[in-house]
């Protein structure tokens, strides 16, 4: 390597990405539901407590006679244009019987719009769900490329109560740096066992310095009212994601969920999201 290699590398290592907070605002929530009226209010009233961090915000309900189709209920958040929606799995389906998908309604709710959505257990399945004795003490935001992913902590320090816990965590992929890795061991102009360790090293330390830099900024402008957690880990599995999420007893979950320049929803995203049917998620 020439020494103006070596002088772009240490320049380029010195480098980090600073978080900036945004606080989301959050006037108007609008829960969808297949509830009748009566049965629908009283749902809302037990999300309200739940939301205490968005506590004065506008709710409004659309209960199971509010609309139609599924081009009726686009149209009708369309009008209401929400800052927060909240619905839950196999809404207006007993499909959640068999819990293999969201349902259509929630499918186009979370595929087809950008409105922030909070995907609650279903009350059909879970009639008393653990949530209900809850509130968002301990949020977790979970990423598979965390640095630089300011909105997700915006959403996640706007949520966590005060005295609560913001847990940021970072999955590095380990079945895609062991495929690089293996490669890198075919080529004999690089020292194998010298690029695991530094690769290893510097794909975990961008995530924790970006972790510090949050809990700065976030001291800095005067919202650091609860701990921030760093996890930085490696795996690859829904199982690996699900352990984290139930050692840490997470009260809500927050991740984005399409991918880049695409409608369809991120493959992980949509599994845990199937999956974790008594978590509290807001899917970005």
């Amino acid at each position: 390597m020439s020494l103006v290699d070596q002088f772009e590398s240490v320049f380029r290592g010195a480098e980090r990405r600073r978080y900036e907070y945004h606080r989301p605002d959050v006037n108007r929530v609008l829960v969808v539901c297949d509830l009748e009226e009566e049965p629908a209010a009283a749902y809302t009233a037990e999300l309200s407590k739940f939301l205490v961090e968005v506590e004065g915000a506008e709710l409004r309900t659309l209960s199971n006679e509010d609309y139609g189709d599924v081009d009726a209920l686009r149209a009708a958040v369309d009008d209401y244009a929400p800052d927060l929606l909240v619905s839950y799995r196999n809404v207006r389906y007993s499909t959640w019987r068999w819990p293999y998908s969201l349902g259509v309604y929630l499918n186009t709710l979370t595929r087809e719009t950008e409105y922030p959505c909070l995907v609650m257990p279903n009350p059909h399945e879970k009639p008393d769900p653990r949530w209900r004795e809850r509130v968002t003490e301990r949020v977790m935001v979970l990423a598979d490329h965390l640095t630089g992913d300011d909105r997700l902590v915006d959403w996640g320090a706007r949520f966590t109560r005060p005295g609560g816990e913001l847990i940021l965590t970072h999955v590095e992929d380990d079945a895609v740096f062991e495929r690089y890795v293996e490669v890198i061991g075919k080529l004999p102009s690089i020292d194998t066992r010298e690029a695991r360790d530094d690769i290893s090293e510097r794909l975990l330390k961008e995530p924790r310095d970006y972790v510090e830099s949050c809990r700065e900024e976030l001291d800095r402008q005067g919202h650091l009212t609860h701990d921030v957690t760093p996890v930085i880990t490696w795996g690859h599995t829904l199982a690996d994601y699900c352990e984290l999420i139930e050692d840490h007893r997470v009260d809500l979950l927050i991740f984005n969920t399409k991918e880049e320049d695409q409608l369809a929803l991120h493959g992980k995203a949509y599994s845990l999201a199937v999956q974790l049917r008594e978590t509290p998620i807001l899917m970005l």
